[in-house]
């Protein structure tokens, strides 16, 4: 049970690192269909400035209510979509897609991979990233919600 406890907050800790660091990477796009705009040229519905944010984690095999939310604030803007808190430097961003005001990316790491959606409605967004993980050959997976909102303007 000790074991089983412990690599549940190697991986809580580790998640939300990569959760919420916008990884390393720039984003990518490939090449537009004929109808689509680049990424960069399109516009979500968000508000740029400073956001408080809360993370609640669940996860496979453990009790629910284990891990208590985590709330921070961040700055996002029409640039960069993607909430952090840390920075993780073993993950990389390998895609990333905007659809509307629904921003999906895909990350892989070193000893994980993960997906994340976060669909934005102007002064609040409602996310969830999924994460897989191995260990000793055993896979865990784990799941945050993420509840963003505006809360005034970034300062320097």
């Amino acid at each position: 049970m000790k074991r089983t406890a412990g690599l549940f907050m190697v991986m809580v800790l580790f998640l939300f690192g990569l959760a919420v660091s916008g990884c390393s990477k720039k984003q990518e796009t490939s090449a537009p269909a004929p109808a689509e705009k680049p990424a960069a040229a399109q516009k979500v519905n968000m508000q740029e400035g400073k956001w408080e944010i809360t993370n609640t984690m669940e996860m496979q095999g453990m009790p629910a209510g284990m891990m208590k939310p985590h709330t921070f604030t961040t700055c996002l803007s029409q640039k960069d979509y993607v909430p952090k808190d840390t920075e993780q430097k073993d993950c990389s961003m390998k895609t990333m897609k905007i659809d509307g005001d629904t921003v999906n990316w895909e990350v892989v790491c070193k000893d994980s991979s993960g997906k994340g959606r976060v669909t934005y409605a102007g002064s609040t967004f409602d996310g969830v990233i999924e994460m897989m993980m191995k260990d000793g050959g055993k896979e865990m997976n784990a799941k945050m919600t993420m509840k963003g909102k505006h809360i005034g303007p970034c300062t320097p």
